[in-house]
């Protein structure tokens, strides 16, 4: 029985001009991850990150405490494009961006649901080709190997929790809004089916001293 650790990146860079590193907060939050997967005695046969400069930073904190070698790169694990799709929703809708975190939640779930119905034209991924890429990477390694590690984003997890739960992209969307910075997921191939068996775990953070490195964006 197959079984995959699903891996959302650290914090990424949010409101800075290169969004695409972690913050601070970011790699503290990766390192404790590797720290915690070395506790708990993680083995892993086959490793798989996007190709994203956070997938990238993620990993390397979570090989200064556990080995992870034979790193595959897939880019089919890479997140959604955000800079376009809100560029095209806010020229369609006559919207302005988000400004801060609460407001973001809102308006991302307008902005999957106007993706996920084909509102929004002229893009380089439609949703159900960006659903694709996701599951199809999934779907090729999951046979490869038993214990599998992906490093990824907040979107490609909301995919397959989607995906195994049967949900809508309303559910997409919700679950996208919050699975936390370097949390992991837990899924295991049942039955032919891809089955959730743990969602959104950040025991690495639960102690007190870490409770504000608890971030979803």
């Amino acid at each position: 029985m197959s079984e995959i650790i699903f891996v959302r990146h650290g914090q990424a860079s949010f409101g800075e001009e290169d969004y695409d590193k972690l913050s601070e907060n970011g790699h503290k939050q990766a390192h404790l991850l590797g720290r915690k997967f070395k506790e708990l005695s993680f083995k892993f046969d086959e490793i798989i990150c996007g190709g994203m400069v956070r997938h990238r930073e993620t990993l390397e904190e979570l090989q200064k405490s556990i080995k992870l070698a034979n790193v595959i790169v897939d880019p089919r694990l890479n997140e959604l494009n955000y800079q376009q799709l809100e560029e095209a929703y806010c020229k369609i809708f006559h919207s302005s961006p988000p400004s801060n975190s609460q407001e973001y939640h809102a308006f991302f779930t307008k902005l999957i649901t106007a993706w996920a119905e084909n509102k929004l034209p002229n893009l380089d991924e439609s949703y159900q080709n960006f659903c694709n890429r996701i599951n199809g990477c999934v779907d090729e390694h999951i046979v490869k190997a038993k214990n599998i590690l992906m490093v990824s984003s907040g979107g490609p997890t909301s995919i397959l929790v989607s995906r195994s739960l049967k949900l809508s992209y309303f559910g997409t969307a919700e679950i996208l809004n919050f699975t936390m910075n370097s949390s992991y997921s837990v899924f295991k191939m049942i039955n032919d089916r891809l089955t959730l068996m743990q969602y959104n775990c950040t025991p690495h953070l639960d102690q007190l001293e870490y409770q504000n490195l608890k971030t979803f964006i």
